[in-house]
């Protein structure tokens, strides 16, 4: 992927061999860290941005007034504090009244456009330095680099840093933190990886942070061997690891099923006089008890408070969510009045679980008494817990109370989601011929009918339900109402019937995508192609394959892996 025009590098006419030696230890932070001390040496004392605001303005009345340099601590600590658009509209009254901005200033608006989203904003402005006679610095170069990641253009990134290279600049342990990070959190670990070693070939000695990354990227991804090889490493380069590599090694071995590694983990932690925070003792107790293992992640939390670690009200909610997914919902409530007799205060994640423990349980009355409770204390319901107790109200055929639930969710301003309609639905067609379900249901909802994203999400749900029917006639209904299925609804629903072995039902449907204007695509041809051939219907395959070919339809994805091999 090249950049497109927009992002054209332009040569710069300074002697581009440049070299911005610094010493990082966290990607980000300590890069801007580094960045916004460049332009202020404290805080300035400012309270708030009111206060920033108000010096700025005593500075521009000044007479004489105070150059740029001081201007430029007043808003990196406005940018300091999140601030982006008043530190703009500030910029742009220094050009108002004559002050000509320096190099400093203009990285500092590039991180303010570049926090804004506004790329297109922050890179045209190294146009705008070149005219004024300015070169860009590493600062700025690399104040756009991060712009690119913060805003998941990992490529543009790349190859904004890969121009730069040919160029002749050389970027320092700041630039290669910042890309591992981006692509790390864009899901491009290898790369990352591949990046590392390409640090060393430059000179620049990649340090922990960079590797704590890639550490973390490889066991969200699952692979956790090679994040524990890749540590190892580490070990034999003098590098150890801090309790931040740890949890990402802790929690990666967790959420793959290796306890035992998990634990030898925490033990080695110990050894190694790292000391476990309470990061660390929640990640083993809330993985424990997802896998019901409630006795062990008991005895994780008396480790942590022999430690001198206070459970606070997540792993309180762990060994909750453990209770309730061994139908212990009565024990999650006497933790629960546990927790709040130690002084800590209940969020609405904890009554959450609570309630959702008490509606698949079936006591929805004990379920009203916390939901209640909830705005008692001050505290806005999430979706999560609407959704839990409409499932609860549904299942005990309590329609009126959900009624009453969803005018109350409208009025708060947390609209029904997909899970709402889905639960809503399903409990309808259960208990209700499908027409009649239907009315109610647009009764219920006051007449809207979800968008094509949920009638997916419906037809989709019916069909691994196995209730066919209910889903062809759930197509027939979006017709007849002015919601027609698009091809991604169809396609459901013929692959639903081609697992069924339907396929002469499947192949009619296909025939009615074009006399209801929605014409298949090649996804929709591929689906019926392929469940032919796994039966050995050859010849109907290859006949769809020739009208396929002759709507000239080729699915892109094939197209491009073709090409790329």
């Amino acid at each position: 992927m090249m950049l497109n025009s927009r992002y054209a590098i332009p040569k710069f006419s300074r002697n581009p061999i440049l070299t911005f030696r610094t010493s990082s230890t966290f990607l980000l932070s300590r890069f801007f860290g580094h960045l916004q001390r460049q332009y202020s040496h404290k805080f300035c004392g400012f309270r708030n941005v009111d206060d920033a605001v108000s010096c700025f303005n005593r500075m521009v009345r000044s007479f004489p007034r105070p150059p740029t340099c001081e201007f430029d601590k007043v808003l990196g600590a406005i940018v300091r504090m999140g601030h982006y658009p008043t530190a703009i509209s500030l910029f742009n009254q220094l050009q108002l009244r004559g002050i000509s901005p320096s190099i400093a200033t203009f990285s500092i608006l590039i991180n303010c456009y570049c926090h804004q989203s506004h790329m297109n904003f922050a890179f045209s402005l190294l146009g705008t330095i070149l005219k004024t006679g300015y070169q860009p610095n590493m600062v700025t170069f690399n104040t756009l680099i991060n712009g690119f990641c913060i805003n998941g253009l990992i490529f543009k990134a790349l190859n904004f840093y890969q121009d730069l290279l040919s160029q002749g600049y050389l970027f320092d342990e700041f630039t290669y933190g910042i890309l591992i990070n981006g692509l790390c959190k864009n899901g491009q670990t290898r790369a990352a990886l591949h990046l590392i070693q390409e640090m060393g070939e430059r000179s620049v000695l990649p340090n922990l942070v960079m590797y704590s990354a890639v550490i973390d990227g490889l066991c969200k991804d699952g692979l956790v061997s090679d994040a524990l090889g890749l540590c190892s490493k580490l070990g034999d380069r003098g590098i150890s690891l801090d309790v931040v590599t740890y949890n990402s090694l802790i929690h990666g071995c967790c959420s793959v099923g290796r306890w035992q590694e998990a634990t030898q983990l925490l033990t080695k932690m110990v050894r190694e006089k790292v000391d476990p925070d309470d990061y660390t003792f929640n990640i083993l107790i809330d993985a424990l008890c997802k896998e019901g293992r409630i006795l062990e992640a008991q005895g994780v939390l008396v480790m942590m408070m022999k430690r001198g670690e206070k459970p606070d009200v997540v792993t309180y909610n762990a060994i909750m969510v453990g209770y309730c997914l061994r139908k212990n919902v009565n024990e999650a409530k006497e933790l629960f009045n546990r927790m709040v007799s130690r002084g800590l205060e209940p969020d609405v994640l904890n009554y959450s679980v609570l309630i959702n423990g008490y509606c698949k349980a079936e006591m929805l009355d004990e379920a009203m008494v916390l939901f209640k409770e909830i705005c008692q204390q001050n505290l806005v319901p999430n979706i999560a817990t609407y959704n839990s107790l409409i499932n609860g109200l549904c299942n005990s055929e309590r329609i009126s109370h959900v009624q009453e639930l969803l005018d109350e969710m409208r009025d708060s301003g947390q609209p029904p989601d997909v899970v709402t309609y889905n639960i809503l639905l399903d409990a309808l067609c259960k208990t209700r011929p499908f027409d009649e379900a239907i009315s109610l249901y647009r009764q219920i909802v006051q007449g809207i009918w979800p968008d094509f994203y949920t009638n997916n999400v419906i037809v989709d749900n019916l069909c691994k339900g196995e209730k066919l029917k209910i889903a062809e006639d759930a197509l027939q209904h979006l017709l007849m109402h002015c919601c027609p299925p698009n091809v991604q609804t169809y396609t459901i629903m013929i692959n639903a019937l081609c697992k069924d072995g339907s396929f002469d039902e499947a192949i009619a449907l296909l025939v009615k995508m074009d006399d209801n204007d929605c014409p298949p695509d090649a996804v929709t041809f591929e689906t019926i192609i392929g469940a032919l051939l796994e039966k050995n219907e050859s010849d109907k395959a290859e006949e769809l394959r020739q009208e396929m070919l002759t709507r000239g339809l080729v699915n892109i994805e094939k197209r491009l892996m073709h090409g790329q091999g």
